[in-house]
This record gives structure tokens, sequence and C-alpha cells, in this order.
């Protein structure tokens, strides 16, 4: 089974309007810019508040980028394509 080359994990609170808006919107940009070479875990910091803490959330929405590194993290609704390319996509990061 081939690895994908980006993993990523998007910390959210519930499914509030802004949970659910960077949801959408990493699966929208992920899916135009990278197509299906990426992996998505989404985590609900309601129902597993100990997660946040080893990966250095303190807000929701995070998105976290851990492959390839260098870890990256990006706060907000991940409404700004130009943010969430620099983070994804950019090498090292941006």
């Amino acid at each position: 089974m081939k690895r994908s080359r980006y993993s990523l994990t998007l910390f959210i609170t519930g499914t509030t309007p802004r949970s659910l808006r960077a949801i959408s919107n990493v699966r929208d940009f992920c899916g135009r810019e990278i197509g299906d070479d990426y992996e998505l875990e989404i985590v609900d910091l309601y129902d597993a508040p100990d997660r946040a803490q080893p990966a250095n959330v303190i807000v929701a929405p995070t998105l976290v980028r851990h492959e390839p590194k260098p870890v990256k993290l990006l706060v907000g609704d991940m409404s700004e394509a130009l943010r969430l390319r620099a983070v994804i996509i950019a090498p090292n990061g941006g």
C-alpha cells in the first residue's frame, strides 16, 4: 500500500459552524491542490481532549501537517488558500 505524501490532522471542537467550515475548507483545498495524496485525521477535542497537548494545540480549529517534515501548524477556519498552501505544500512549510 502506497503511503500518502501528506499527513494532516485537523483539531476541531464539536460541530460548530467554524469547525465544519474548517473541515470543508481543508478537504476542498487538498482535493483541488494535491488530489488523493494525503491522509486527513479529524480530531474532535470534545471527544479526545488528551490529544491537544502532545500536538501543541491550544485553540481550535488547528491543522497540523506531520508529513512532510518539518511539522507545521495553522490556526483558524482554513479559509485562506494562500495560508493553507504555505503550510501544507510549500517546501519546509513556507
